[in-house]
């Protein structure tokens, strides 16, 4: 790629990061995720729940039956996660950077493969996401 096009193409990502920094709700989802990372309470519980999960999982890898003690200790922790305010708002967050992160992918994926601007049909085709996918 010449200098010229590399040049344009950085030119039109730097308006694109700019546009997404602008973005109402990029810039509240944000600020929820930054709230969240400052709540030591809610981080704590959130590491509890992962941590306690990934144990109960590797348990299971392994072969080992999980006691009942086990599992009413992991979904206690877990109600507690998921009724916590920070830790809802955060989650909603993480998926809302999630989905702009995703569409961006889509488009440009899309463009590198028709080599052209895809139309929004092209990108999410109506009626699911293609055969054998179940959503249909």
């Amino acid at each position: 790629m010449t200098t010229l096009a590399v040049s344009s193409i950085e030119e039109k990502i730097q308006e694109l990061c700019a546009a997404i920094v602008a973005d109402d709700e990029v810039q509240e989802a944000r600020a929820h995720a930054e709230a969240f990372l400052a709540d030591e309470k809610a981080v704590d519980i959130y590491r509890q729940v992962a941590r306690a999960g990934r144990e109960l999982e590797q348990k299971q890898q392994r072969g080992m039956e999980l006691s009942d003690d086990e599992i009413e200790a992991f979904n206690v922790l877990q109600e507690k996660a998921e009724t916590h305010p920070a830790i809802q708002s955060f989650q909603t967050a993480q998926q809302t950077l999630q989905d702009v992160a995703e569409l961006i992918q889509a488009y440009v994926s899309k463009t590198l493969e028709k080599g052209r601007v895809p139309t929004e049909e092209e990108v999410f085709p109506k009626g699911g996401c293609g055969e054998g996918c179940g959503c249909h």
